[in-house]
Parts: structure tokens; sequence; C-alpha cells
């Protein structure tokens, strides 16, 4: 038979055992949350790795450089950025071979150098000057215009009814830089023509009437 006594002594020797394995439930539990964070940071060092490894070195611009300007070492900076299709920027072991060159247009400190923003010959040269040029799909070749492609430029004089239409000038330039527009085919081209001919191409640019055409070998 059971007494009030020995009710007791089990129940005292009952309840130090639930908390003991209570307490290794929670040691476990907390040392299984360790181990998942442990797992989480090791990935995520894992991840940081792997992006810091697949940038590329690209060549930025320094510190502002003015239209003409030759380029030099001071000039450059090197930045790592991740490789995209759309990143028109110069890889970082070509500083050789951008050095020695012209800028084509003013660069901004803190931008990535564009190729095509460099020509290899100062301009304007003596007796020359360079004019913009607006043009609209139609008015220029579909095939890409590049710095130092030969062009011409044709004006697209309009008859009247009381006088026939003139013969429409060409003149001869050299394209500096191009601007495309945003997808809607149109682009800015500047172009070096002889300074007799920088006023009259300013003139047709601004009525809208000139087009251009690209030379062989261009």
């Amino acid at each position: 038979m059971t007494t009030t006594d020995d009710v007791a002594s089990l129940t005292a020797v009952t309840i130090p055992q639930r908390r003991v394995v209570r307490e290794r439930s929670v040691r476990r539990g907390r040392l299984g949350v360790a181990v998942a964070l442990m797992a989480v940071c090791a990935l995520g060092a894992v991840a940081l790795f792997g992006y810091v490894s697949r940038t590329q070195p690209y060549l930025a611009v320094g510190r502002d450089v003015p239209v003409g300007a030759q380029i030099t070492a001071a000039d450059l900076v090197t930045v790592h950025l991740n490789p995209d299709p759309g990143i028109a920027g110069v890889p970082g072991d070509r500083t050789d071979q951008v050095i020695g060159k012209y800028a084509s247009v003013a660069l901004l400190s803190g931008t990535l150098l564009n190729a095509n923003a460099l020509v290899d010959k100062p301009f304007p040269a003596p007796g020359e000057q360079v004019v913009g040029v607006s043009l609209k799909a139609g008015q220029m070749p579909s095939a890409p215009l590049r710095p130092g492609a030969s062009v011409l430029l044709v004006s697209t004089e309009e008859s009247t009814q009381d006088k026939p239409a003139a013969a429409a000038p060409t003149i001869r330039a050299t394209v500096v830089h191009v601007i495309a527009g945003a997808r809607d085919g149109t682009a800015t081209v500047s172009v070096a023509v002889r300074e007799s001919d920088g006023p009259v191409v300013a003139r047709l640019a601004a009525q809208g009437r000139l087009v251009l055409t690209l030379t062989s070998g261009s």
C-alpha cells in the first residue's frame, strides 16, 4: 500500500528529471539556431566573394576634361563593375590605347569613359569648324556612325513654282561625335568641316535640309 510519504518522495524525484529534459531541449534548440546562423553567414560570404570576383575593371574619368583636350594618365581612374551588355565602357587594361587621344566631347568626372568620345587627331584642325547636325531616320544611314568616318552632307533644296530647284551643294565632313536619340531614330552628329563651309552647314542644319551619306572606306 502506498502512503502519503511515498507519493511525496516520488514527486520530488520526478520533477527534477523533467527539468533536466527541458534544459537539454532548450540547449539543443539554441545549438541548432547557432548552427543555422553560421550556415547563413557562410553562404553570404560565398555569395559576396562570387559577386566581387565577377567584377571587371573599367576606365572612368577622374577629373573634368574639356572638349579637344588630350587625354593623359591623370585624367583616368579604374573602377570595378559587373560586366553587362549595356555598359559601353573601356576595359581597364587599355589605358595605353587611350592616353594621347583627344576628347570629342566634354568628359565629366566620375563617368565611365566611352571609346566613342575619343578621336585620334586634335580638332578642330586649323582651317576647320565643328558643327552639330540633328538628323532624323532617313537623313542618315542605318549603319552606325563612328568618329573619324568620312561623310558627305547633301543639301535637300526645295523647288518653288517660280524657281526651279538649284543644284544641291555637297560638303565633305568628318564625324567627330554621335549622340543617339532615345529610341526614336534621331541622332545629333558633330562633324568637322572646312571653315568656309561651317556657316552653310549650320544654316542648312537649322532648316533640317541636310542628308548625311557615308563615303567609301568609312
